[in-house]
């Protein structure tokens, strides 16, 4: 009988795998390790290869499930968060960025919060940011939708709505065009360290980070004394009244009680949905 070849790598492969599974909790663990296996496979493929724009959003909403399946939705440590920050070769600038907006100055971190505040950085509003976190957040891949537990939902929702991540005034120069903002080239990037040679190349990710990069700005007081986050984060933007976040609630609330107690995205899709992001009145 021929012997077995145990692959050097497998170790280290069912590790990693053994460890999110412990963290995850997930409640389908032959699904979540379908999608974990997915996933760490498809974060070997690089950025820079010439793909279809389809191919790159499958790729990055690829990063966001492994950034939830290795983080959590819990109480986590900023040690576990650049730990899993640096396997996957992201910017450490882009991490004190969102250390600062979401003023996680502790050393306990609540990765609802930090996740949210991440996956804001590729979005283009706050519907879609918390629609991505319903994906990423899934434990189980259902049929019929991604869902969230409404009280995840709430506390997230409720949580990014405060922020303010706009456009500081002074950067308009007339009409709807922004002034001239600092971009990405300008920043002294400070790369994240090697790892594996088959893990995401730092030079890969930054690409698809540019525009994330450039959106640093100067803090600035509104005239109503509201302090501004300092950065401007398009998939969170200006503070949600509290009026129209308790619509929200309400009706997360309402979808729940039909749903045993989730929020399908599909509920947040809904025309029924109150608008998600803050009102412009002007």
């Amino acid at each position: 009988m021929n012997s077995i070849i145990v692959p050097d790598s497998l170790p280290e492969i069912l590790k990693k795998y053994v460890k999110a599974a412990i963290r995850s909790q997930p409640e389908d663990i032959v699904n979540w390790s379908a999608e974990y296996f997915k996933s760490a496979d498809s974060q070997y493929v690089s950025l820079t290869t010439k793909k279809s724009i389809n191919t790159k959003q499958t790729q990055h909403r690829t990063l966001f499930r492994i950034l939830a399946f290795q983080l959590g939705t819990t109480i986590g440590t900023k040690e576990r968060i650049e730990e899993v920050w640096s396997d996957l070769s992201l910017d450490f600038n882009l991490l004190e960025q969102i250390y600062t907006i979401g003023d996680f100055r502790a050393e306990q971190v609540d990765m609802v919060e930090f996740l949210g505040i991440t996956f804001g950085h590729w979005t283009k509003s706050l519907k879609e940011t918390v629609l991505l976190c319903c994906e990423a957040f899934c434990k189980c891949l259902a049929a019929n939708g991604y869902f969230m537990h409404v009280d995840v939902t709430c506390k997230l929702y409720g949580y990014l709505a405060k922020l303010d991540c706009s456009l500081p005034d002074d950067v308009y120069t007339g009409g709807d065009k922004p002034a001239v903002v600092q971009t990405s080239k300008s920043l002294d990037v400070s790369p994240a360290p090697p790892t594996e040679v088959n893990q995401l190349k730092q030079s890969d990710v930054c690409v698809s980070l540019e525009s994330i990069l450039s959106r640093r700005l100067a803090a600035t007081t509104t005239t109503d004394g509201r302090l501004k986050t300092g950065y401007h984060v398009p998939g969170i933007g200006p503070t949600v009244t509290d009026d129209q976040v308790q619509k929200v609630f309400v009706y997360f609330r309402k979808c729940a009680a039909d749903n045993s107690g989730y929020v399908y995205d599909f509920d947040i899709e809904n025309d029924r949905c109150p608008q998600l992001d803050a009102i412009n009145n002007n």
